[in-house]
C-alpha cells in the first residue's frame, strides 16, 4: 500500500481508482500486531497531544519565514532580480549552444550536411558560446548567489518554487481528470456517427486527447526544486527546443523580443485596417493667402506686411484668384 500512497503523492487519481486495492490493504494491516518489546500503543489523547505539538511546530516555522519575508523586502534590489533572470536565459541558452556545438562537431547533428557548411556552421556557434560565457562572467559578480535574490515581496526563489510546484500539480491533476472523463465519451461517439467528415473530425480530437493525457501521466515525478521560481512550469520545460521546453516570458532577452514582435503585428494590423497603404504624408499648405476682389492698395498692403512675415517666400497664383504665399522648398 505504501508504493499506492507514494506514487498517488504525484498522481491523485490512483486514490480512486485503486480504492479497492488501498481497502484490502488497510483491512491486512489492521490484522498486524507490532512485536517490539514493551511496545504500548498510543492512546486517543496522547495522539492529539502529538498532533498539537506538531501543529505549533509549523505554526512557528510559518511566524518564522513570514518575520523573514517582511525584513527581506527592504533588500529586495530591481537591477539584481533583472540580472539572475537574465542569467538564468543566459545560462539555458548556453547550455543549448553547447549542445548544438557538440552535435555539430561529432556529426550527430545533420550527419548528412555538406562539411563546409557543418565548419561554418560550428565557426558560428563557437563565436556565439564565447559571446554567452562572457556574458555570464560578466552578471555573475552581479548577481551574486541566485538563491538569495528576494523579489518585492521578500521571498526567496525556493519560496516560490514551493508555489509554483502545488500551483502546477493542482493544474496537472486537474486536466488528467478532465481527460480520463471526455475520453470514455469521445470513444462511443467516435463509433455513432457515419458522416466522414465529422468521423475526421472526432478522431482527431480523440487522438488529441489521448496523446496529451499520455503525456501528463508521463511526465514527472516533479519536486519543488525542479520548478521555476517564477511561473507554474518545471525548469525542464524552459527551454529552446519544442518539445519539451520553451523560453520561460519574464527572460529580459525573450521578453524583448516578443515586445518586437507585438509592435510588429500591431504595426501590421493598422496597416491592414488602411487597406495595407500606409497613411498619405498630410498635402503641404501655402503659409498665407491674399483672396481676389481686393482693392489694389490691400493687395499691396497685404503683400507688404507678408513679405515682413515671410521674408524669403514665393507668392503664387492659387484657386479662385488668389494669391498664396508658399515656402520655395514645398
Amino acid at each position: 500500500m505504501s508504493l499506492i500512497l507514494d506514487d498517488a503523492m504525484w498522481n491523485p487519481w490512483i486514490r480512486d481508482e485503486r480504492a479497492a486495492d488501498i481497502d484490502a490493504a488497510a483491512e491486512v494491516m489492521g490484522q498486524w500486531q507490532r512485536a517490539e518489546p514493551g511496545r504500548r500503543r498510543m492512546s486517543l489523547k496522547q495522539w492529539e497531544a502529538q498532533e498539537a505539538r506538531r501543529e505549533r511546530k509549523r505554526e512557528q516555522q510559518r511566524a518564522k519565514d513570514e518575520a523573514r519575508r517582511e525584513r527581506d523586502k527592504s533588500c529586495y534590489d530591481e537591477e539584481r532580480s533583472t540580472a539572475r533572470l537574465r542569467l538564468i536565459e543566459l545560462q539555458s541558452s548556453l547550455d543549448h549552444g553547447l549542445t548544438e556545438l557538440a552535435g555539430f562537431r561529432d556529426g550527430t547533428k545533420f550527419p548528412a550536411m555538406d562539411p563546409k557548411r557543418r565548419s561554418s556552421e560550428i565557426g558560428e556557434l563557437e563565436r556565439k558560446v564565447e559571446r554567452l560565457r562572457a556574458e555570464v562572467d560578466r552578471l555573475t559578480p552581479i548577481v551574486g548567489d541566485p538563491e538569495d535574490v528576494v523579489d518585492e515581496h521578500g521571498w526567496l526563489p525556493c519560496d516560490r518554487r514551493e508555489q509554483t510546484w502545488w500551483s502546477y500539480r493542482l493544474d496537472r491533476e486537474g486536466k488528467v481528470r478532465d481527460l480520463k472523463r471526455r475520453l470514455p465519451e469521445l470513444k462511443p461517439a467516435l463509433k455513432t456517427t457515419s458522416d466522414r467528415g465529422e468521423r475526421r473530425d472526432r478522431r482527431a480530437r480523440l487522438a488529441e486527447a489521448t496523446r496529451e493525457l499520455d503525456r501528463l501521466i508521463a511526465e514527472g515525478p516533479f519536486t519543488a526544486t525542479d520548478m521555476c521560481s517564477e511561473c507554474a512550469t518545471p525548469m525542464a520545460h524552459h527551454g529552446w527546443v519544442w518539445p519539451p521546453g520553451h523560453p520561460r516570458p519574464a527572460w529580459p532577452g525573450w521578453a524583448a523580443r516578443m515586445r518586437e514582435v507585438r509592435q510588429m503585428l500591431e504595426s501590421f494590423a493598422r496597416s491592414r485596417e488602411t487597406g495595407g497603404v500606409p497613411p498619405a504624408e498630410p498635402r503641404p499648405q501655402p503659409l498665407a493667402v491674399v483672396p481676389s476682389g481686393l482693392p489694389i492698395a490691400d493687395v499691396v498692403a497685404k503683400l507688404t506686411e507678408l513679405q515682413e512675415q515671410f521674408p524669403g517666400a514665393e507668392v503664387r497664383r492659387g484657386r479662385a484668384n488668389r494669391w498664396e504665399l508658399w515656402n520655395p522648398d514645398a
